[in-house]
């Protein structure tokens, strides 16, 4: 048998390894599936508010006198 027939035979029995565990897997994640879908939902008890409930951004720059050298500008000459 030479070099070539070797890599084909070895490249389909890899491939016939690789659809076996993709079977098997899909087969796990399905009854997973099924068995969460028989469940009532629940929320988690360590689960954050959802975003739309925090309050949005104001895109205004601190007030004056409230640590406004938390992040200093990188760029800005030292003086």
């Amino acid at each position: 048998m030479g070099f070539m027939d070797r890599a084909k035979e070895l490249a389909e029995q890899a491939q016939k390894k690789l659809d076996e565990a993709q079977t098997k897997f899909n087969e796990g994640q399905r009854q997973k599936a099924e068995g969460q879908a028989s469940q009532p939902e629940a929320p988690a008890p360590n689960e954050a508010p959802p975003a739309a409930q925090a309050p949005p951004p104001s895109g205004q720059p601190p007030a004056e006198g409230s640590d406004a050298n938390a992040t200093p500008d990188p760029f800005k000459p030292i003086e």
